[in-house]
């Protein structure tokens, strides 16, 4: 073998070994063919036209065209039944690509199904500080000056609702160097600040590099999935933390719908366990808690608007829903309920209007799927409107430099509320904590926790040690107060007659 081969394929190989070994670097790249086999085929498809073409016309001859002229020729011509044959292939190919993620979701919405649940759930324990300011609260406590909070995921700690900040590297060399050591807590079920700080070092994590990057390592362990790109942080059964990574798998062969394909969870120390779904949810430490991934939640809701097809879908919009969320705020809400940890996502009708249509309840251990469908008799006042009941409530807030934080559905006397919080525009806290009837339009503005214990579970409104009732009085509250006042108007009475 002459010694130029010899050197190719050695040059060759070792390419290869270096791809293979950096192939972590590639996983968006060759993912994006995984979920979407047609681009691949698109681009085999005009290779093989390319190289058919070239053949064709890789043979030319001259050839007379008169007494003087000559023209040059391919040898072998191109029939123009394989000419139109092939620009057909690419035109379909294109119109295909183009309505892949249309027809991906009118697949998915054919083979998901939601078990209709007739209302919200009890929430317990409830989210009262927003992110925004449990991200201040944090910033604020946090003094290390080589390192930066990254960002937050909710979690049931101990049957307290907390966020949990991870702490990373701060600045280039140190991403480089350094390693993530720990965590900062900030509990949320609460309007007191309570903050914690833990130490614990990870040998691979999100946030340093660049071989010890916890997606590189999640690539070298498996590779054709994709992994949520929000790692959750949970305390295993020794009290050590550990990183839960859900990852999302594909099915089909041209049109290609993900589904939850497991769980990755990692060790301090680099170990990296595969558990399908069933094994994770059985995990003591995982049970009614975060591992379902997010992006699933964000795709199955979308996904619903095609269950009456494209044509629906497109011009008759029957069933169609838009999820909404606040600006600033997450579409998706995290909540703790008596039936475990919920992800909630808050749909109103297609259009202009502004009322409650359906609220998605998914199971945030086992993705259970469930939806609580309104009609229009139930008059439901949805979160994007509530917003501006709540800023005529409050004139005196100048909203330029205070925002409305993410809209909570709670319950009050089994009636839907919306909870928000006015906080200023740097997140020093929160300005007041305001619930919203969602039948009455009702506005309540509380400063305590115990204020707000005192709404929820009884219905009043208490300011400092006076408590004023509000509409939500007992049968005999209501009799006193009509005997008092027809005592009143007897005396009333009684003085015109003296008067005459």
């Amino acid at each position: 073998m002459k010694r130029s081969k010899v050197r190719l394929i050695v040059i060759i190989i070792c390419v290869l070994l270096i791809v293979w070994f950096l192939r972590p670097f590639f996983h968006p790249f060759v993912m994006s063919f995984v979920v979407s086999p047609l681009k691949g085929i698109l681009i085999l498809a005009i290779i093989a036209g390319i190289v058919m073409f070239m053949k064709k016309f890789g043979k030319l001859s001259v050839v007379p065209a008169g007494p003087q002229n000559y023209t040059i020729h391919p040898s072998n011509q191109v029939g123009p039944k394989i000419v139109f044959g092939y620009i057909g292939l690419l035109i379909l190919l294109f119109v295909a690509l183009n309505f892949e993620s249309e027809i991906r979701y009118l697949i998915t919405a054919k083979q998901i199904d939601y078990t209709d649940k007739a209302d919200l759930p009890t929430f317990d324990p409830i989210r009262l500080t927003p992110k925004q300011v449990a991200k201040r609260y944090a910033d604020d406590t946090f003094q290390n000056p080589q390192e930066k909070l990254g960002d937050s995921q909710i979690v049931l700690m101990d049957g307290k609702l907390e966020r949990v900040f991870p702490r990373n590297p701060d600045g280039g060399l140190l991403y480089l160097l350094n390693k993530m050591n720990g965590f900062v807590t900030v509990e949320v079920d609460t309007l007191d600040r309570k903050v914690s700080i833990e130490d614990q070092q990870f040998k691979y994590a999100d946030g340093i590099g660049i071989f010890d990057n916890l997606y590189y390592r999640l690539a070298l362990k498996k590779y054709a999935v994709t992994y949520s790109s929000e790692p959750i942080y949970l305390k295993d059964g020794t009290g050590k933390w550990v990183t839960v990574v859900p990852y999302v798998g594909y099915k089909g062969l041209i049109f290609r719908v993900p589904y939850w394909a497991g769980v990755m969870v990692v060790q301090s120390d680099g170990t990296i366990t595969d558990y399908t779904p069933e094994q994770a949810q059985e995990l003591a430490y995982m049970k009614g808690n975060r591992i379902y991934p997010k992006e699933l939640v964000y795709y199955y809701t979308d996904s619903y608007s095609y269950k009456g097809g494209l044509l629906n879908k497109w011009f008759l919009h029957k069933n169609q829903i838009e999820t909404v969320s606040l600006s600033g705020s997450e579409e998706i809400l995290h909540a703790s309920t008596t039936e475990g940890l919920k992800q909630m996502v808050v749909a109103e009708p297609y259009g202009s209007s502004y009322g409650i249509y359906k609220i998605f309840l998914f199971d945030a251990t086992t993705g259970k799927r469930e939806v609580i469908q309104y009609d229009q008799n139930s008059q439901l006042t949805g979160p994007i409107a509530a917003a501006d009941y709540i800023k005529r409530e409050f004139p005196t807030y100048s909203w330029d430099a205070f925002s409305l934080a993410e809209p909570r559905p709670i319950k009050v006397n089994g009636d839907l509320n919306w909870l928000l919080s006015i906080i200023p525009n740097d997140a020093a806290g929160i300005a007041k904590t305001v619930l919203f009837d969602a039948k009455t339009n009702k506005v309540v503005g509380v400063d305590t926790e115990a204020q707000f214990n005192a709404y929820v579970t009884q219905g009043i409104v208490t300011t400092g040690s006076t408590v004023a009732p509000t509409t939500a009085t007992t049968t005999g509250d209501t009799a006193a107060i009509k005997a008092k006042i027809d005592e009143i108007q007897k005396q009333v009475d009684e003085l015109k007659a003296l008067v005459k």
